[in-house]
């Protein structure tokens, strides 16, 4: 099924597979029509920013800039269920219709997910599989139906998605900023900064 999955994000088409927090609706971050069509079938407004999935911290930095002070922090808790904001790179290989400024990067802690992106080497978008504002798909058998006749692969796993989302930190400011609180706890963030004077 993950050949499957590869040759569809390559092709610009929408497909589904399970990660560490929910089921990701996902896509190449390189082609504007594919993260159009993703927007269309969740009903997400287009100024809700999309976030992405690359395979390493290599990756990220290619795309996003990440300041020397950061990198144990995203050593730490990469891969795995943290989503960064970071600022972008001004030579962004991504569309900029949809990413301007900042973008949220995560390093999937997945077993499907990860051979996915380290088979493909390209970024990525993934977001939840519902329709936006409903609550996010923890099961095979969740995904809406106006969604799954969209897509042109999916994988269906429950077995290691744990069903809460990303936590979600904000590294754009003067102080890190916690935006969503998910499968990583704001004290484990707040006992990782405070160790490493952040």
């Amino acid at each position: 099924m993950i050949p499957k999955i590869i040759n569809a994000i390559q092709n610009n088409l929408l497909v589904c597979f399970p990660t560490e927090t929910v089921y990701a609706l996902a896509c190449s971050a390189l082609d504007s029509g594919a993260i159009k069509k993703i927007y269309q079938v969740k009903k997400r407004s287009q100024n809700k920013p999309l976030s992405i999935f690359v395979d390493n911290v290599y990756s990220l930095t290619k795309i996003a800039v990440l300041e020397e002070k950061y990198i144990s922090l995203i050593n730490r808790f990469s891969p795995g269920p943290i989503t960064y904001i970071l600022p972008l790179k001004n030579n962004n290989i991504l569309p900029n219709e949809f990413f301007k400024v900042s973008i949220g990067i995560r390093i999937p802690n997945h077993p499907i997910a990860t051979s996915i992106l380290n088979e493909l080497k390209t970024p990525i978008v993934a977001t939840s599989i519902n329709i936006s504002g409903e609550k996010s798909v923890c099961k095979a058998s969740g995904i809406p139906k106006s969604i799954k006749r969209h897509l042109s692969a999916v994988v269906e796993d429950d077995e290691l998605v744990s069903g809460i989302e990303s936590t979600i930190i904000d590294l754009t400011l003067d102080k890190i900023k916690v935006v969503r609180e998910g499968t990583v706890s704001l004290q484990t963030v707040n006992n990782m900064l405070s160790d490493r004077n952040l």
